[in-house]
């Protein structure tokens, strides 16, 4: 073999040697290079699950805190959702003609953080017996509504004549219908606007709408139920403005007019900040 055989010999030896060691260097920093991807992966996934442990946490806290003094906006912000979308229902004694539903629904939807969904169960000039013949709550239970506002049938039950006990009787049977099918809903107990033309309509018993209106709050207020007392509230906001009540009413002295509608939004809105007992619900 010559000299220069040898030393090209020696040459090819040398560079074999070189890749099988930078080959096997390289890949032991590929090794660790992945083994620190997959390290940094799952502790960003561990940190992640932590995270979102302590979220629910955080928005379990805020929902349990002062339940029994808690406004209903500030239930429907933390009240905890699979999809994190807020359902609520107007149901009972209204019109889909009614302006102020759809005002009081825009601003819950304003004022309520994430996915907010409004819809109605009108049931106008109905009496609370009816509402239990006719099954009116499987309609309603199929909205899966966070909360519901009950607009009481106190001038249905007025009309229908039935006695203030059954009066009272039906009310929470209608509740606990509700109840029963949606037992994490919240329901808030609702009072018409008031009438002046059927202030003084007495029926065979000798009762007025008010008297029913009387007595079904008094049932509600004696099991702690939440209750926005809208008539007294409409009755009030007149006074103190000097107004009168026909002003705020259509001819039949009985449906809002466009005045009547905004008073009613605007002391329902005012009524969502006030704090209630919201144990009943979720």
């Amino acid at each position: 073999m010559t000299k220069k055989s040898g030393f090209m010999l020696f040459v090819l030896l040398v560079l074999t040697i070189g890749v099988v060691w930078f080959g096997q260097d390289y890949q032991k920093k590929q090794k660790l290079e992945l083994i620190e991807i997959n390290g940094s992966s799952q502790t960003n996934k561990k940190d992640a699950s932590e995270n979102k442990e302590k979220s629910d946490t955080t928005k379990i806290d805020s929902f349990e805190k002062n339940r029994d003094q808690k406004s209903v906006l500030d239930y429907l912000s933390s009240v905890p959702t699979d999809d994190e979308k807020k359902v609520i229902s107007f149901y009972g004694d209204f019109s889909e003609s009614d302006e102020w539903f759809l005002t009081v629904g825009k601003y819950i939807s304003e004022q309520v953080d994430g996915n907010v969904e409004i819809n109605s169960i009108a049931l106008p000039d109905f009496d609370s017996y009816r509402l239990l013949e006719e099954n009116t709550v499987s309609s309603l239970a199929e909205k899966t509504p966070d909360v519901v506002f009950f607009q009481l049938p106190v001038y249905g039950d007025q009309v229908r004549d039935i006695s203030l006990a059954d009066s009272k009787s039906y009310t929470m049977q209608d509740y606990e219908e509700i109840k029963q099918e949606l037992p994490e809903t919240l329901v808030v107990f609702v009072t018409p606007n008031p009438s002046n033309s059927r202030k003084e309509k007495y029926n065979s018993r000798t009762l007025v709408y008010t008297s029913y209106l009387e007595s079904v709050i008094e049932i509600i207020n004696e099991n702690n139920l939440p209750l926005f007392d809208l008539h007294e509230a409409y009755n009030a906001e007149l006074q103190s403005s000097d107004s009168a009540l026909e002003n705020t009413l259509i001819e039949d002295g009985k449906t809002l007019n466009d005045e009547g509608n905004k008073l009613y939004s605007t002391v329902f809105n005012k009524q969502l900040t006030e704090p209630v007992d919201t144990t009943s619900g979720r």
